[in-house]
């Protein structure tokens, strides 16, 4: 198959090893021309530096994989021109252009995902089962922990000029983070969400470093999310706490530990040996190619991507406003909304 990859950056790169890796054609729209030059060298493959110039071809998808600022103005580029999609979450960093975007993926009938990777991982999808399957019961409370010191993500890079340290190119930490995704992949959709968030370290950079939100959930768990760019090393915890027993995952432990209140002991699931992260990319993109073959339902479609999006924006309103945000058109059971 053939791929247009937007955006030359590490997670560009990374799609277009793997696609290539996974025997397809792909090319690439970086418009740094230097970056550019290197992609041809290395990888042997085509680098435009536009958009419009690569439109000129035709592809079987294109993954949008540039600043989040640029997501829905590339994307609705693509759709237009009837072209199906993946895009690197967030789908925005507003809804600007989003019911453009919605509307013309569903008038010319294309199919699309949204980039949440972790959906692939292996403990992921065991506790997706687990939860599924009632294995803790009704899951009533949660805890999860998502951070990592920014300059140590791309240490050959100079975390100043990313994305996610600057206001303009669409960064932070809420919308750079997975977690609000997952969560409601795990529990389905945000009720409600408070929010506190800002920038509290000295990294250099303009926008929120540290995000604690406090969430409601429309099946009637409530927990916290924390998020940050501060946090040494990096750090990846869930835990549910259900009517029947608890779910714990620490990605530093590389175990899915279930207790069952009937069995009255814990049971551990280890990660398989020696898994590299990067498999959970290259089964993203295997699901990718079975989507635009109609072989499979998108894991992450255009709509549960824009949801996960107005979370992100509710909890960013919230943090100014000092109060929770009702996110349903249904009565709560609790008191939201007020200050």
């Amino acid at each position: 198959m053939r791929f247009l990859i937007i955006g030359g950056g590490s997670i560009g790169r990374r799609h277009l090893e793997n696609l290539l890796g996974l025997s397809h054609t792909a090319y690439v729209v970086e418009p740094a021309r230097q970056r550019a030059n290197e992609i041809e060298e290395r990888y042997g493959v085509r680098a435009f530096h536009n958009l419009e110039e690569a439109l000129k071809g035709r592809y079987d998808a294109a993954l949008v994989c540039n600043p989040t600022i640029y997501h829905a103005r590339t994307a609705l580029l693509l759709a237009e021109a009837k072209t199906h999609l993946f895009i690197e979450k967030p789908v925005s960093h507003d809804l600007k252009k989003i019911d453009c975007l919605l509307n013309l993926v569903k008038k010319n009938r294309l199919r699309a995902l949204v980039g949440y990777n972790f959906k692939f991982h292996p403990s992921f999808k065991l506790m997706k089962t687990l939860l599924d399957s009632g294995a803790i019961g009704k899951v009533l409370s949660f805890t999860v922990i998502a951070g990592q010191y920014l300059p140590d993500w791309h240490p050959y890079e100079d975390y100043r000029k990313g994305y996610s340290a600057n206001r303009s190119l669409g960064g932070g930490a809420l919308l750079d983070s997975h977690e609000l995704a997952y969560l409601q992949w795990f529990l389905g959709p945000i009720a409600a969400i408070a929010c506190a968030a800002g920038k509290y370290s000295s990294l250099e950079i303009d926008t929120e470093d540290t995000a604690e939100m406090i969430v409601r959930t429309k099946g009637g768990a409530t927990g916290n999310v924390h998020v940050d760019y501060i946090q040494h090393p990096y750090r990846r915890i869930y835990y549910f706490y259900g009517s029947r027993g608890a779910l714990e995952w620490d990605k530093s432990r590389k175990v899915v530990s279930l207790y069952r209140v009937k069995d009255k002991r814990w049971r551990y699931f280890k990660e398989p040996k020696d898994y590299d992260s990067n498999q959970m990319y290259i089964d993203e993109m295997k699901h990718f190619t079975n989507v635009l073959k109609e072989k499979e339902e998108s894991v992450t479609d255009i709509s549960s991507g824009i949801r996960t999006l107005k979370v992100m924006l509710a909890a960013k309103r919230a943090s100014k406003l000092k109060r929770f945000i009702d996110l349903t058109p249904y009565p709560l059971p609790m008191t939201v909304g007020q200050t």
